[in-house]
């Protein structure tokens, strides 16, 4: 153990970095190769996510708190280290959309009309435009990045909350007679 006073914010704020880092490298990659339309995708960073969330709290667990950790500092170290991370991915999302936004949202919004499509192929002309107009409008970059904060912080607290059952380690503290 090094510090159990150590703030359960700074390993967060670190660890999110890690994971913040990890999933931008992970969006970079996906350009790069081409499949950031794939719908697989979205799982991928779900997972490292996850990941990234679980290490955090099992790291805290076993470096800060002598191997014990209770459901609810699970929960807020897991939650905070995805919220930073979800705070890089909203800036890098942002200057990502601001340099590549006319390509990548002209691709997105064609998959996004094949998707309709595919899914309602009784859509009339008038009501597409209408829905494609709508999701031209959330296609800013300021809008992008808040969305992918608040994703990421929705996915952050539920993966914060499911993991947690299985890191909490608490200290059984009561004498048992003999």
């Amino acid at each position: 153990m090094e510090n159990k006073n150590y703030p359960a914010w700074k390993h967060a704020l670190l660890y999110g970095a890690y994971i913040g880092i990890a999933l931008i490298i992970l969006s970079l990659i996906f350009y790069l190769l081409d499949l950031y339309t794939e719908k697989w995708i979205s799982y991928l960073s779900y997972a490292v996510l996850l990941g990234g969330i679980i290490l955090a709290s099992v790291n805290y667990r076993n470096k800060y708190l002598d191997g014990y950790i209770s459901y609810g500092q699970s929960v807020g170290v897991g939650f905070l280290s995805g919220f930073f991370a979800g705070i890089l991915a909203a800036i890098f999302t942002y200057f990502f959309m601001s340099i590549l936004g006319e390509d990548y949202i002209k691709i997105l919004l064609e998959a996004a009309e094949e998707n309709m499509l595919a899914t309602r192929p009784d859509m009339s002309d008038e009501e597409l435009d209408m829905a494609l107009n709508m999701a031209k409008r959330m296609m800013k970059p300021a809008w992008m990045a808040i969305l992918a904060l608040l994703g990421n912080a929705l996915f952050s607290i539920i993966f914060a909350l499911i993991a947690s059952i299985f890191i909490k380690k608490e200290e059984n503290s009561a004498i048992t007679p003999e």
